[in-house]
C-alpha cells in the first residue's frame, strides 16, 4: 500500500474516521450503553442531558465523536473509567483496607508466642480446676459420709435404744436389789433407792424426748427438739 494513499492514516487520527456503522459493543461494555436510544421528548432529552452533566460530567463534556471512541475501543474506556474520581476513591480504600489487612496479620503473626504461651497457661490453669473439682467432691462425700451417723432416722433410733437400755438397767438393779437374802442395812437401803430414781429419772426423761421426737420425725419436722445424748 502506497504511503501517499489516504487510507494509511491511524483510525485513531480523525481524518480516519470514515461514516460506517459501529461493529457489535464488547460483551463487557455495561448493558445500559448498548443500543441506547435517545428519547423523542426534548424535555426529557434535556433532564437526561443534565442528569448525566451532575452524575457523569466527565462523560458529559465529551463530544459525539470522543464517546463513539469510548465505546468502540476497549483500553480508552477502561482508562477513561481508571481516571473516575469514584474509582480512584475505591481503590484508594481497597488499598488501605489491604494494607490494614497486611498491619494486622503481622500483629497476629508477632502475638502468635504469646498467645500460645497464654493458652499453656490457660491449660495448666484449667488442669488445677480439675483438680480442685475433684477435691471437692471427694470433700462433700466425706461430708456426707460424716452426717450418715447423724441423720434424724439414725439418732431417734440411738434415742429408742437409750431409752430402752435405762429401762433394762433400772429394772436390773431393782431385781438384784430384791434377790438379796442377807439383812439389807438402812444405809445400803437408801442408796439403791436413790440409784434407782436417776435410773427411772433419766429413763422417763429419755422416753419424753424419744416420744416428741418420733412425732416431729413422722410429721417430717425435727427442727427444735432435742436429739443429743449429751447429759
Amino acid at each position: 500500500m502506497s504511503a501517499t494513499s489516504p487510507t494509511v492514516l491511524s483510525e485513531f487520527e480523525p481524518s480516519a474516521r470514515q461514516p460506517t456503522a459501529l461493529p457489535p459493543y464488547e460483551t463487557r461494555v455495561p448493558e445500559a450503553m448498548n443500543n441506547y436510544n435517545l428519547p423523542s421528548d426534548p424535555l426529557l432529552i434535556t433532564e437526561k442531558v443534565q442528569r448525566l452533566g451532575e452524575q457523569f460530567p466527565t462523560f458529559a463534556n465529551k463530544s459525539a465523536d470522543d464517546l463513539e471512541d469510548l465505546l468502540r475501543f476497549e483500553d480508552l474506556f477502561q482508562a477513561h473509567i481508571d481516571g473516575l474520581e469514584q474509582v480512584q476513591l475505591m481503590r484508594t480504600l481497597e488499598y488501605e483496607l489491604r494494607e490494614e489487612n497486611e498491619r494486622l496479620a503481622e500483629v497476629n503473626l508477632s502475638s502468635e508466642d504469646e498467645l500460645r504461651k497464654m493458652r499453656d497457661s490457660v491449660a495448666e490453669l484449667q488442669m488445677f480446676a480439675s483438680s480442685l473439682t475433684s477435691r471437692l467432691y471427694e470433700l462433700v462425700q466425706e461430708h456426707l459420709d460424716l452426717q450418715k451417723p447423724y441423720s434424724p432416722m439414725l439418732l431417734l433410733q440411738r434415742l429408742r435404744d437409750e431409752v430402752k437400755g435405762l429401762d433394762e438397767q433400772a429394772d436390773a438393779a431393782a431385781r438384784a436389789f430384791m434377790a438379796k437374802e442377807e439383812a439389807i442395812e438402812s444405809a445400803e437401803c437408801e442408796d439403791f433407792v436413790k440409784t434407782y430414781k436417776q435410773l427411772r429419772l433419766r429413763f422417763h426423761s429419755s422416753e419424753a424426748r424419744c416420744r416428741l421426737a418420733d412425732a416431729a420425725y413422722r410429721s417430717g419436722s425435727l427442727s427444735g427438739v432435742p436429739l443429743s445424748l449429751d447429759r
